[in-house]
């Protein structure tokens, strides 16, 4: 009886070829002592910082090229494993969805790894999920600074000079010569004889329609603050630390 291996046709000898989206190659790294082994495909095809790296003719070890054995291991230095592998959580996802698994401090090691070898699409995610995580508008400012963040600082400035205080979580996000500049934009903009009536209350209570004869509750200056834009104030003072 004929099998079926029998009855396809036998192909001749050809040349073989590795596919170019289905056959992937791993690389192992070093961190920490601690071992890697992932697909080099988006090291190759999502980072410039890799793929001009890999692009170079690989060096002859007695181990065979870096990066393909465990003897021989490309080693990372100057971060941390666990810094490692939140940027390898959001390279292979798998079928977890990190934006609820993946921690703030997670997010900040992806995006630190992402902005030091160019890993765009991670570093715009981490970005997005960052903005939902830190609330803190002094911490905004300090991330927006050190990873170069664009967007965030002119609104987090703003946000500072119109809260109520400046706290010490704020000082130490912001350091003292960012809060100085703060300070002095709060206290250039006077509320004082702001009231355009004779009822010594200011006119933005007067906005909502009230009874005839009837006072519009007192407003403090701290609600004037909050409704008072320094944005122009603000660019004056910090140009292009804003960028």
């Amino acid at each position: 009886m004929q099998t079926l291996a029998n009855a396809l046709p036998t192909p001749g000898p050809t040349r073989v070829t590795r596919d170019p989206e289905f056959y992937c190659r791993d690389v192992i790294f070093k961190v920490e002592g601690v071992l890697f082994k992932v697909s080099r495909r988006p090291f190759e095809e999502d980072s410039e910082a890799f793929s001009t790296a890999f692009a170079l003719p690989p060096l002859d070890y007695p181990d065979g090229i870096e990066g393909s054995s465990d003897a021989n291991p490309i080693e990372l230095g100057g971060i941390d494993a666990d810094e490692f592998r939140s940027l390898l959580r959001v390279l292979f996802p798998g079928a977890h969805d990190i934006s609820r698994t993946m921690s703030k401090d997670q997010w900040i090691s992806a995006l630190k790894l992402a902005t030091m070898w160019d890993f765009e699409n991670v570093r715009q995610k981490a970005i997005a999920e960052l903005l939902k995580l830190v609330p803190l508008h002094g911490e905004r400012v300090r991330l927006a600074r050190v990873y170069d963040i664009p967007g965030w600082i002119e609104p987090a400035l703003l946000k500072l000079v119109q809260q109520d205080t400046l706290n010490a979580s704020d000082l130490e996000a912001l350091g003292w010569a960012t809060v100085a500049k703060l300070i002095q934009i709060r206290e250039s903009v006077s509320f004082k004889d702001c009231c355009a009536c004779p009822c010594n209350y200011c006119t933005i209570a007067h906005v909502q329609s009230r009874p005839h004869g009837s006072h519009p509750p007192p407003v403090t200056v701290a609600q004037l603050r909050r409704a008072t834009d320094f944005s122009s104030h603000i660019r004056e003072a910090f140009g292009p630390e804003l960028f």
